[in-house]
């Protein structure tokens, strides 16, 4: 018996140290460049869109699922998002096949029929694990929003699109700008303020992740 335990505690030692590197050798996806996502839309009740985008190891998007879909601007989201050009998940420095979240808001129009109010029945949006990847990881998610507000006087249109750092507690750390319009860049960034993560997870732990946030503004219902 006596002799078991050093083996046991190599064993357990050895296992510590393979969890550390895996999570040392592992970095998320990342977006590196965007283009306009805006699209004329109208917004009725809901105007969060989420999707699970699957990248092969090139980065290029080659399927992409609703994990949130309020109806209409699914589409627009998906055309969008093809056009991003993103750096996959890598795996001890060597490009994998990976998945990606990536939200969009429409924040639905000012004196339009929805109210800029997340829908009271709002549903967290939590991506799953793919078994079939070559490593079990889980992008962030996203357990309640807040829409931007838009700016008085105003009847521009156009998006902002961020990627921010949400970090092993689901926090927001860091706020990168990949598309920026004034005067909604700052209202943007300022409705995440008000946003809940739950962060991305590596084997089953949380990790930091960078998760893209695309905000879309509509111009203003003209009154009679």
């Amino acid at each position: 018996m006596k002799r078991l335990r050093p083996a046991l505690g190599l064993l357990l030692i050895g296992c510590i140290a393979v969890a550390v590197f895996a999570h040392a050798a592992f970095t998320p996806p990342t977006v590196t460049s965007v283009t306009d996502a805006y699209l004329p839309y109208e917004v009725v009740f809901d105007g969060l869109v989420a999707l699970d985008v699957s990248l092969d190891k090139r980065g290029n998007v080659i399927e992409t699922q609703a994990l949130h879909d309020p109806g209409a601007m699914v589409p627009a989201a998906v055309t969008s998002v093809r056009t991003w050009k993103i750096k996959p998940s890598t795996l001890e420095s060597a490009a994998i096949p990976s998945e990606l979240t990536a939200i969009f808001v429409y924040r639905p129009r000012p004196n339009g029929p929805a109210a800029a109010l997340p829908p009271k029945d709002f549903k967290p949006v939590l991506p799953h694990s793919h078994t079939d990847e070559t490593i079990d990881y889980v992008s962030a998610g996203i357990i309640s929003f807040a829409y931007p507000d838009y700016p008085a006087n105003s009847v521009a249109w156009g998006s902002v699109i961020v990627q921010i750092t949400v970090n092993s507690e689901g926090r927001m750390e860091n706020t990168e700008v990949l598309r920026g319009m004034a005067p909604f860049t700052e209202l943007a960034v300022d409705a995440l303020r008000n946003w809940r993560f739950q962060a991305a997870t590596l084997n089953g732990k949380p990790v930091s992740s960078q998760l893209p946030i695309a905000f879309i503004f509509q111009t203003p219902v003209a009154l009679p």
